[in-house]
């Protein structure tokens, strides 16, 4: 049951309102996903022993991750053939680069250790060098709509490997290879040709695909310094996110479709809210209400969405499934200061169920968002 007070609901039009005045003029840098801020925690991890036991094995499972490593060789293609509902040896490539390209950069802020950061370097220009577009596969099931889709999945694990090669200053040890502009400008135009494949999307979808397409324009539009596309992004969520979430918290596509679907709109709904946080200070995403409820939208679905995995719910029953990577300790860190807010389906999900990636959107979120002593949500 929600509880209610008069007059609690934020508007969608004062929650454009309160991005536009919040916004400043300027894009901060880093920050996407990750802020200086939060990297600099990230930075003083192997000298701080406040992480919390469920972060340092999560950074021990991902030191067995090949993408984690300095050795990691990539396999950039000119043409990256798609399909739904599956994944082939192309997609699997594209996937695994654009994610080590981002846990090389992670690595990077963690060690000091500049190879990482070469690395890093290295897998986003071979890319940039190479690639000319996302195709399909003509005489199977997979349809157009694929190909932006992803796109959108792209854009933001890219733009925040390099937005934190590009932006990030590291405190300690000596100045890392320099990314050289020539090669920052092919990478831009790389990411271009992405999100020229993006816009191909149908537009004011309301799921876990309309998500994505919001998530990358927010992402694109933070990297470029293009306050419009960063704006159209940020309206787009803002739209979705009552829509995805009933007034009783069901996430949309988990009655319909299963487990998993309605967990990659929470990604990116996070996600989004995140940069806007980066950005402002503030997140009209973490705040808006339905009209009388104490719990924000967000954190409806979320708990919602957690009930579903440790003890199934009248949508569905997902105790035989995982808590996907991208969204839950980024969620728990952004609420940590709102008293009203009630995570205990939350804190239960990320304690009793077992975590996987996607391979959909920047994750290691345990690692970069994970209790490390510190309630900061912000910059």
């Amino acid at each position: 049951m929600n509880l209610r007070i008069p007059h609690a609901a934020l508007t969608l039009a004062a929650a454009i309102l309160l991005a536009a005045n919040a916004l400043a003029a300027e894009f901060k840098h880093p920050g996407l996903i990750n802020s200086a801020g939060r990297l600099n925690v990230l930075s003083r991890l192997e000298k701080d022993a406040r992480s919390s036991d469920r972060r340092q094995a999560y950074y021990a499972s991902l030191d067995k991750d090949r993408r984690f490593s300095a050795d990691y060789q990539p396999r950039p293609m000119d043409y990256v053939v798609v399909v739904a509902r599956t994944s082939n040896e192309s997609e699997k490539r594209f996937r695994n680069d654009m994610a080590a390209a981002y846990f090389t950069a992670l690595r990077w802020v963690k060690t000091g250790d500049n190879r990482y950061r070469a690395k890093s370097i290295e897998i986003m220009n071979a890319w940039a060098d190479k690639f000319v577009a996302l195709t399909r596969e003509k005489g199977t099931k997979t349809g157009p709509g694929q190909i932006p889709l992803e796109a959108a999945w792209a854009i933001p694990i890219w733009a925040n490997a390099a937005e934190i090669i590009l932006y990030y200053k590291h405190p300690y040890g000596a100045p890392g290879p320099e990314w050289k502009d020539k090669d920052v400008r092919k990478f831009r135009a790389f990411l271009g040709r992405l999100h020229e494949q993006r816009q191909e999307m149908r537009r004011n979808r309301s799921d876990n695909q309309g998500v994505s397409g919001a998530l990358a324009d927010m992402t694109l539009g933070v990297f470029n310094n293009d306050e419009r596309l960063y704006r159209a992004g940020l309206r787009e969520a803002q739209r979705q996110l009552p829509e995805i979430v009933a007034d009783d918290g069901e996430v949309k596509e988990l009655r319909d479709r299963d487990c998993v679907h309605p967990q990659y709109s929470l990604i990116g709904l996070t996600q989004a809210a995140q940069i806007e946080m980066n950005q402002s200070g503030r997140s009209t995403l973490l705040s808006m209400r339905h009209k009388g409820d104490i719990q924000p939208i967000l954190m409806e679905g979320i708990e919602y969405m957690s009930r579903a995995l440790t003890d199934g719910s009248e949508a569905r029953d997902c105790r035989t499934g995982r808590l996907l990577d991208g969204y839950a300790p980024m969620a728990k860190r952004l609420y940590a200061n709102d008293n009203k807010v009630q995570a205990k389906k939350l804190n239960g999900a990320m304690d009793r169920v077992q975590q996987r990636m996607s391979g959909l959107f920047p994750e290691g979120t345990e690692f970069t968002h994970g209790d490390d002593g510190s309630q900061s949500a912000g910059p």
